[in-house]
């Protein structure tokens, strides 16, 4: 019996914007250090949920903004969000990533305990 190929099916598979956004918000939130997606509008980051992807002729370019939290290095924890990104987009979709740009836009630090602001009070 001959085996039956699909590899030549003509047709296009096209995966939704809201399925890519899924994959890129779940990539940068598994990176240590991330705390969040940060809703942002600083110049030409105009984000909504913290991140933009544009594709053009099945390349991605994604913009993510971030809270992060202060334990480790910015760089670092931008440059593994990018790996990520870009290899779980490429991974699951085939799409080429052609730049995952990231702006740390805030840092989640733990608030201080109510001493603190009640001593700021007796200052005051």
């Amino acid at each position: 019996m001959p085996e039956e190929s699909y590899a030549a099916i003509p047709g296009r598979i096209t995966v939704a914007p809201e399925v890519l956004r899924d994959i890129v918000r779940q990539a940068a939130i598994q990176v240590p250090g991330v705390a969040r997606l940060a809703e942002v509008r600083v110049g030409p980051w105009a984000l909504s949920g913290g991140l933009r992807l544009t594709v053009v002729n099945d390349q991605v370019r994604i913009d993510l903004a971030l809270v992060v939290r202060p334990e480790v290095p910015f760089r670092e924890i931008a440059q593994q969000v990018q790996e990520a990104v870009a290899r779980a987009i490429h991974d699951l979709t085939g799409l080429e990533v052609a730049a995952v740009n990231v702006l740390i836009a805030d840092v989640e630090v733990e608030e201080r305990g109510s001493s603190q602001a009640s001593r700021s009070d007796e200052r005051g």
